[in-house]
């Protein structure tokens, strides 16, 4: 499963509306949404949030969407 579609799932599953997550995160819900989607995703400190928040370890979030730690990877070389 990839990050975008367990977010999704996870979130709901917990019963939590978007704007919901959105406050808890302190991001927009349109971000949540963006996330959902698959058309960003989330910086290290979210996913460290993300990962509390629900329960599921960070090594899990990493591993089900690589696109995610190599969006990690490239934001770490641009500020360097």
């Amino acid at each position: 499963m990839k990050f975008n579609e367990l977010l999704q799932t996870t979130r709901k599953k917990k019963g939590i509306t978007q704007e919901e997550l959105a406050n808890q995160l302190l991001v927009s819900s349109k971000t949540i949404s963006n996330w959902e989607t698959g058309k960003t995703t989330p910086d290290i400190d979210n996913l460290i949030r993300i990962a509390s928040l629900f329960q599921i370890s960070l090594d899990n979030l990493l591993t089900e969407e690589s696109e995610v730690a190599e969006n990690i990877k490239k934001k770490a070389e641009i500020n360097n």
